[in-house]
C-alpha cells in the first residue's frame, strides 16, 4: 500500500538543503559564515575589506530576508565603529548606504541603531574619506536620519568640501526635521567649493527654514550661475519655499531664457507653484508662450503658470490665449490642449473664448478636439450654475 505520508516526506527532503542555504548562503565562493570569520579574524585589511564587501553583497542579493539583512547590517556597523583600518570602515559605510532601501522596506527593521552609528562616526570619525561615506550612507535614509541631524549639521563646517557637500545633501533629504539646520547652511551658499554651493542651495529649499525670505535671498543670485545643476537646483528651491515675494518669483522668471531646455521647463512649471504670485511674471510667460520653436513642455507649463498668476482676471489673457488655439499660430497640439484646459478651469468668466473653443472642436488634432469639447461643457455648465445660485 502507498504511503500517504511519502509526498510530504519527500517534499521536507527536498526544502531542507535550501532552507539551510538560506541561513548560511554564499557568494565568491565562501559562505555568510566564512566570510564573517574573516572580518573578524584576519589580520588583513585587505581581506576584512573584502569580507565586508561580500557580506554587503549577500544582504543585496537576499532583500526579502529582512532577518539576514539586518543581522547583516549589525555586522557591518560594527566593523564601522571598531576595524582600524580606515579602508574597512569606508567600505563599511558603503556597504550600509547600499542596503539601505532593502532596510527601510522592512517594516520590522529598526535602521535607528545604524542611523546612530552612522551620525556617530560623522562626528567622531578622523579619516575624511570615511566621514564622507557616512554622510552619503545617511542620504539614503532620507527622513529617518532624523537622529542625524545635530551631527550632520556640525560636519558643514567639515575641512573637507566633500564631507560638507554630502552633509548638506543629506539634511535637505531630511527635509523639515533639519529646519534647525538652516543657519548653518546659509553660509555655505558663499562656500569655495561649487559641490558645496550647490549642496546648500538643494538643502535650503527643502529644510523648510523658520525665515523663508532670508533662505530665498540667498538663493536667487543662483538662477543665473554658471553651472546648469546649480542653476537647476536654484529654481527648485525657490520654488519649494514658502517665499512668494516678487523678488524671488522674478529670479525664478529669469529662467524662462535659460540655454538649457530642462532649466526652462523647471522655471516655467514652477512658476506655477506661486499660484496668483506668477502674475509678476507674466512679461516672461507670455514671451515664452509666444516664442516661435520653443519647446513645447515649456509653452505649456508656461500657459498654466500664466493662467494661475491671472485667475482673478481672466479678460487679460483670454484673447491671447484663444488666438494661439489657431494651428497655424500655435503648431504644438500639446500647447493647445493646455490652453483649451486653462480656459475651461476659469468657467463662466471665459463665457467670450467659447466661438474660439468651437473653432478648436475643428481642429486637426482629435484630442485638440476632445479638450475644447469639454472646455466649452465646463464654462456653460459653470455659467448656468452660477446663475441658478
Amino acid at each position: 500500500m502507498r504511503c500517504p505520508f511519502l509526498p510530504l516526506f519527500a517534499l521536507f527532503v527536498v526544502l531542507a538543503p535550501a532552507n539551510a542555504q538560506d541561513q548560511d548562503p554564499e557568494t565568491g565562493g565562501k559562505k555568510l559564515s566564512e566570510w564573517r570569520a574573516m572580518l573578524r579574524e584576519s589580520d588583513s585589511p585587505r581581506l576584512r575589506k573584502a569580507a565586508v564587501a561580500a557580506l554587503g553583497q549577500i544582504a543585496t542579493d537576499n532583500p526579502n530576508n529582512g532577518t539576514l539583512v539586518k543581522d547583516i547590517a549589525q555586522t557591518v556597523g560594527k566593523a564601522m565603529r571598531n576595524d582600524t583600518a580606515a579602508g574597512v570602515r569606508a567600505e563599511a559605510a558603503r556597504a550600509i548606504s547600499r542596503l539601505a532601501d532593502d532596510l527601510l522596506r522592512d517594516t520590522k527593521s529598526d535602521v535607528g541603531s545604524v542611523v546612530v552609528d552612522l551620525s556617530e562616526g560623522v562626528r567622531g570619525e578622523k579619516d575624511s574619506d570615511v566621514r564622507y561615506e557616512q554622510a552619503t550612507a545617511l542620504q539614503r535614509f532620507g527622513p529617518q536620519a532624523k537622529p542625524a541631524v545635530e551631527n550632520l549639521s556640525t560636519a558643514l563646517a567639515d575641512a573637507d568640501p566633500r564631507v560638507k557637500a554630502a552633509a548638506a545633501l543629506a539634511l535637505g533629504l531630511i527635509g523639515k526635521d533639519a529646519k534647525r539646520s538652516a543657519d548653518e547652511l546659509l553660509p555655505l551658499v558663499k562656500d569655495g567649493s561649487g559641490d558645496v554651493r550647490r549642496a546648500a542651495v538643494f538643502a535650503l529649499g527643502r529644510v523648510e527654514p523658520d525665515d523663508p525670505v532670508k533662505a530665498s535671498e540667498a538663493i536667487t543670485k543662483f538662477t543665473t550661475d554658471l553651472d546648469e545643476q546649480t542653476r537647476k537646483e536654484a529654481v527648485s528651491s525657490l520654488c519649494l519655499l514658502k517665499d512668494r515675494s516678487p523678488g524671488t518669483v522674478k529670479a525664478v522668471a529669469v529662467a524662462l531664457k535659460d540655454a538649457s531646455v530642462e532649466v526652462r521647463r523647471m522655471a516655467a512649471a514652477g512658476l506655477g507653484t506661486f499660484e496668483r504670485g506668477a502674475k509678476e511674471a507674466e512679461v516672461e510667460l507670455l514671451a515664452a508662450i509666444r516664442k516661435d520653436g520653443e519647446d513645447k513642455l515649456v509653452k505649456a507649463y508656461s500657459v498654466r503658470s500664466l493662467c494661475l498668476g491671472l485667475k482673478d482676471d481672466p479678460a487679460k489673457i483670454l484673447s491671447e490665449l484663444t488666438a494661439r488655439l489657431d494651428p497655424t499660430v500655435e503648431k504644438e497640439s500639446e500647447v493647445r490642449i493646455a490652453i483649451c484646459d486653462e480656459i475651461g478651469d476659469f468657467g463662466p468668466e471665459a463665457q467670450s473664448a467659447v466661438p474660439a473653443l468651437r473653432l478648436a472642436q475643428k481642429d486637426p488634432e482629435v484630442k485638440v478636439r476632445d479638450a475644447a469639447t469639454f472646455a466649452i461643457k465646463k464654462v456653460i455648465a459653470k455659467k448656468e450654475e452660477k446663475k441658478d445660485k
